[in-house]
């Protein structure tokens, strides 16, 4: 029998990159303003990228610095010949959906003129976790996204963090942003095999935030948010006026109006329920038994990645 003594975690995180602001007036330019505002809004609390290595998961979350992660730590014993598993524990897990940090005015000065005391905040906000989140042990989570395990792997841990900001940050949206979406559901998914003498990772995420998957403290995989490096424009003139001359004006975009269905992040934003009412209650997925990609106002999912 070999013993194995294994730690599994992911880390969600803002990177703020691609990113189409270059300073916070911006926001004041364009055209619906809500956009360029929800851009600045994420760019300037963004999260230090986690590393390659971690080498305590508890320690790093205690620094907030961060927008979900999970974390197992278990141990097995394992037939070196049939690989058959025995003795197994789930040492500790937890799963935490994270913060969003405070405004970093100093990146962005000319902030202090929009008269909006957020940015002068040194408060850490936490999130919210859907119900659903969980990390389970010797089975597959219930609104797992991850297909095609070959029957021969065995089942360690599957865990997965479905989170949200709080109140506090969707309701800055909402009523000072102006934007027309509450905040969306997001989320991160791990799964860990054994088979032929090794582990195995498997990850699944929403497109956005950033995502990144350990086995023993070091990366394995991850997953880049989507995002937009430039606005894209409205046309100057509109396509259902006339055109009575050819002329490459007809085709000239509007330098201040943004184009907002055509935004590469705009799924991300659109999943979110209307602001026209309330949030979608904490709890209204709770017993929900599809994949999470499939949840009211989840954002669609990036393609499994794998160790």
């Amino acid at each position: 029998m070999q013993s194995w003594d294994v730690t599994i975690g992911t880390v969600s995180w803002i990177n703020g990159t691609p990113n189409p602001m270059t300073f916070a007036g911006e926001a004041t330019l364009y055209s619906p303003d809500w956009v360029p505002k929800t851009y600045l809004g994420l760019v300037a609390t963004k999260n230090s990228d986690p590393g390659e290595r971690i080498a305590d998961f508890p320690a790093l979350r205690k620094g907030k610095d961060f927008r979900a992660m999970t974390f197992a730590h278990l141990t097995f014993e394992a037939d070196e010949q049939t690989g058959a598993i025995s003795n197994f524990s789930l040492v500790d897990s937890f799963y935490d959906p994270g913060y969003t940090p405070p405004f970093k005015l100093r990146k962005w000065p000319t902030a202090m003129f929009s008269f909006d005391k957020n940015v002068f905040s040194f408060t850490y906000y936490a999130g919210e976790a859907s119900p659903l989140s969980d990390i389970v042990a010797r089975k597959r989570h219930p609104n797992s996204t991850i297909t095609g395990i070959p029957a021969s792997e065995t089942v360690l841990v599957n865990g997965m963090v479905k989170f949200r900001a709080g109140k506090h940050t969707d309701d800055a949206g909402v009523n000072t942003v102006g934007a027309p979406f509450h905040v969306p559901w997001v989320w991160c998914e791990v799964l860990a095999t054994f088979a032929a003498g090794k582990v195995k990772l498997y990850g699944r995420s929403s497109v956005f935030p950033s995502h990144a998957w350990y086995l023993d403290g070091k990366r394995v995989a991850k997953s880049n948010e989507i995002g937009d490096a430039t606005f894209p424009k409205k046309r100057l003139i509109p396509r259902s006026m006339p055109r009575p001359i050819a002329s490459g004006l007809w085709n000239a975009p509007n330098p201040l109006a943004i184009d907002v269905e055509s935004l590469i992040l705009y799924p991300v934003l659109s999943a979110g329920a209307s602001a026209a009412a309330a949030q979608t209650p904490l709890d209204a997925d709770k017993g929900l038994t599809t994949p999470v990609d499939q949840h009211p106002n989840a954002v669609k999912a990036m393609t499994m990645v794998t160790n």
